[in-house]
């Protein structure tokens, strides 16, 4: 089985070689599959052709699943732009890949600068007797979307210190929510409250890596927002996000988000694999 280390450098192996367009030094399994922003693309398309300048990326692997996630920032075309990457690692060659690249830098729920120098909590050792195990780690994301569909801020367990990035831009606890279309200073608990009239659906729900010694999850989901006709904001579609959760005591101390807007219902296509003995990544 393949560690996290060893996962980690293929990520920096991979997001090297999208910068020069190179992609020789990979090993492609023989149905791996790439997708950006939900679009499946052949190798030589999106970001891969645009040859971006990488910086702030945190990667997180989980040897079990055999899978590597990152958030950052992508330079496009020499302008900073919110980035997560998947890649998934089966038997030494690269399966799958998939990127997040948002068109929302900047503004009430964007701040791309923000994240050129990544929260080190996520890197910080959780001692043992505060660590949750994986299924923890997954149930505290999953409560946490749960509570983003029903609209219920007391689902999810928050940590009284807990706050949430979108983008890179501070979200709750702040009067910067004051001047946005929320109009309000939110928790994280009443930042979910008020999605009720959107009517919003999680779906298509995933937890690549989950690290009980960071005491990390990362999630991928794709939120339905409906139009507000009475409230019409920009942001009515489905969100698509790769969701950052640091879980400490069983409880959420902090969230990071990278996402992008699609058209309402769209679907990325990636389902959650099941992981038996026959189905991790080998080194």
């Amino acid at each position: 089985m393949t560690n996290g280390t060893a996962l980690r450098e293929e990520m920096d192996i991979y997001l090297e070689a999208m910068s020069v367009g190179d992609h020789t030094r990979l090993r492609f399994a023989s149905n791996f599959r790439l997708t950006e922003n939900g679009r499946t693309l052949s190798i030589d398309e999106g970001l891969w052709r645009c040859k971006p300048r990488f910086s702030g990326i945190q990667s997180f692997a989980d040897a079990l699943t055999g899978q590597i996630v990152c958030a950052g920032v992508a330079y496009v075309a020499g302008q900073p732009r919110p980035f997560a990457q998947r890649l998934r690692i089966f038997k030494g060659e690269l399966a799958e890949a998939e990127a997040i690249l948002s068109t929302d830098p900047k503004g009430h729920f964007a701040e791309v600068e923000q994240l050129l120098k990544p929260d080190i909590l996520y890197q910080a050792i959780v001692p043992p007797n505060r660590r949750v195990d994986r299924e923890g780690l997954r149930e505290a994301a999953n409560r946490y979307w749960e509570g983003l569909e029903q609209s219920d801020g007391l689902i999810p367990r928050f940590n009284y210190r807990c706050d949430k990035y979108d983008n890179g831009a501070k979200t709750t606890n702040t009067l910067r929510t004051l001047l946005s279309p929320d109009g309000k200073v939110h928790t994280c608990a009443s930042a979910l409250n008020d999605t009720r009239a959107a009517r919003p659906k999680a779906r298509e729900r995933r937890f690549p890596v989950l690290d009980v010694e960071l005491g990390l999850a990362a999630s991928f989901v794709v939120v339905d927002f409906h139009p507000i006709p009475a409230h019409p904001r920009p942001d009515a579609g489905a969100m698509y996000m790769l969701g950052l959760f640091k879980v400490v005591d069983g409880e959420i101390r902090i969230i990071d988000e990278i996402r992008e807007f699609l058209p309402l219902g769209r679907s990325v296509g990636w389902d959650e694999p099941s992981y038996s003995s026959g189905n991790v990544a080998h080194g």
